[in-house]
């Protein structure tokens, strides 16, 4: 379904919806981004559209190329388990500074992700549920820049853990990392809880380069 954009924020409005577009996979690696055809969509002129798309430029998510115009990025394998490779040592830390000064109103938040996520069904919104659960639990690092990158990466990884997690259906796996991760940061126990944040995300990005490349052996075998 088509969303119609206000006009409060236009800018940062269009970068919002064409984020949600591109990390659910309904504009795919490679589609061209057609201003004249998404400003009418979106019921926006070409001018903020224009911003918008140059702000998705810089996260990485849509790069120009001579003779296509601007298309919604493709990264190599290298280049995602590079992302992952960030996040687990971007996470690692914030969630060991975090865990002291995480409240019991932190807990309670991050467990409403949780059950969201759970309720929901659906892994077309896993990437925002996934990161607001995560940005949960490092903010009170105090480590805001670090957040703000953090989830530039989370965005460009998460177009493709959609993928992984509706084939292999591993909802429940991941809420259950989610809740350990709550329990062992409740307790305290930074050392069982850092260790289980690393584990989570090395058997994630294990999954989803497997699960890649297979499927992308699969398509060049269909093309030869």
């Amino acid at each position: 379904m088509v969303v119609k954009i206000g006009r409060q924020s236009l800018t940062d409005q269009i970068v919002t919806e064409l984020r949600r577009q591109i990390i659910v996979g309904q504009l795919p690696e490679g589609a061209p981004l057609r201003q004249e055809k998404l400003a009418s969509e979106l019921g926006v002129s070409r001018v903020p559209l224009r911003e918008a798309i140059r702000q998705l430029e810089a996260e990485g998510l849509v790069v120009s190329e001579l003779h296509k115009g601007t298309v919604v990025s493709s990264l190599s394998l290298e280049e995602i388990e590079e992302l992952f490779e960030i996040r687990m040592r971007m996470e690692t830390w914030l969630f060991e500074v975090a865990i002291p000064r995480l409240t019991e109103e932190d807990f309670a938040l991050a467990e409403a992700v949780t059950d969201e996520a759970m309720a929901s069904g659906s892994v077309e919104n896993w990437g925002e549920l996934n990161w607001r659960f995560h940005e949960t639990l490092y903010r009170p690092s105090g480590h805001l820049i670090a957040l703000k990158l953090l989830r530039t990466v989370h965005d460009n990884a998460n177009r493709y853990v959609n993928l992984q997690i509706a084939v292999a259906e591993d909802v429940e796996r991941e809420l259950s990392d989610h809740r350990a991760l709550i329990a062992f940061a409740r307790l305290g126990d930074i050392r069982r809880a850092v260790d289980t944040l690393r584990a989570h995300i090395q058997r994630v990005s294990r999954n989803l380069i497997m699960s890649l490349a297979e499927g992308r052996l699969g398509k060049a075998r269909d093309i030869a």
